[in-house]
């Protein structure tokens, strides 16, 4: 069970996840306050229910542009293609069986416009990651053995370019940019003596997706992600999305040769929530039952309320 959890890890050491497009501020932080109302979202995710030791993930997330100027209702032209500032902030927590990693991340992206309707922002994310192991949690052949518990703390790095309009998204990131060693200390006398071959792989994701008007009320949403990391091959997410006003949304998602996912969620006035369920492809699918992922989000209005050009995403 222990080598089936750490599978994951050969190929990409980032938690996985089936909203993302919800969220576009997890995976890249240029989309960091593109929304005109402050942006609050947490979720929880099971993946492959029913087997011992299988990933569970939470994470919570905030962020806003700064100045008032971009929620009140008396803008001149001038004032809309001003750049601006945004801020935000992540906490996650991913537990693989007796491994975990916990991480705590500071945002910052600069917003300018290229056009009327179209907008570039760069930004860069700054953090502290904690690697650990649970010796407690470890069964050997021998019950007198006994593993000890080790964690590891490093900085992280990530940056990415976020460019978006009323019609479509385009975004480019790169996370664990350091590529950070993680030495693992064992007792007092074997600091710094953990596994050589423990670093940080930098990951970059290339995503993209175009809004489709099929008439005043509904749209359709086609996207794309791209995932990259050493050695592995390229991942693809292939995405599409029915949505009704901004009220409800369905969609399916294609994780090549990995899963089929379903997806629905509703938002209401502040409120937002969605649902992800799972199916595996691959030869693991016959001993599970499925990844489950839920996004709660909360939708904080500044002052007199003006429509962002992103929000249809």
């Amino acid at each position: 069970m222990l080598l089936l959890a750490a599978a994951p890890a050969l190929a990409q050491q980032q938690a996985q996840y089936s909203q993302y497009m919800l969220n576009s501020y997890l995976l890249n932080p240029g989309a960091t306050g593109v929304e005109d109302y402050i942006d609050v979202k947490a979720s929880y995710r099971t993946q492959w229910a029913g087997l011992e030791g299988a990933p569970k993930t939470y994470y919570l997330t905030a962020n806003s542009s700064l100045g008032k100027w971009r929620s009140t209702s008396k803008r001149t032209l001038r004032d809309r293609r001003r750049p601006f500032h945004a801020i935000g902030g992540i906490m996650y927590r991913d537990v693989t069986g007796p491994t975990s990693r916990t991480g705590f991340y500071a945002s910052y992206a600069y917003n300018l416009v290229l056009r009327p309707d179209l907008r570039a922002a760069l930004g860069a994310t700054v953090g502290l990651q904690q690697f650990a192991v649970d010796g407690s949690q470890l069964q050997f052949f021998d019950p007198t053995t006994v593993a000890p518990s080790a964690s590891s703390r490093v900085p992280d790095v990530n940056v990415g370019l976020w460019v978006y309009s009323s019609r479509f998204y385009v975004g480019l990131s790169g996370a664990q940019l350091l590529g950070n060693k993680l030495n693992f200390a064992y007792g007092p006398n074997q600091l710094e003596s953990g596994a050589p071959g423990n670093v940080l792989k930098r990951h970059y994701f290339l995503t993209g997706g175009v809004r489709v008007p099929l008439s005043n009320d509904w749209s359709f949403v086609p996207s794309v992600l791209v995932k990259a990391v050493s050695p592995a091959p390229l991942s693809l997410d292939l995405n599409a999305k029915v949505k009704y006003q901004d009220l409800l949304w369905a969609g399916v998602s294609w994780r090549a040769f990995d899963s089929v996912v379903a997806m629905a969620g509703l938002s209401y006035e502040q409120f937002t929530v969605g649902y992800a369920y799972d199916a595996g492809l691959s030869e693991l699918a016959g001993y599970h039952g499925g990844s489950h992922e839920v996004l709660v989000g909360l939708r904080i209005k500044k002052k007199a309320q003006v429509v962002c050009t992103n929000r249809f995403w």
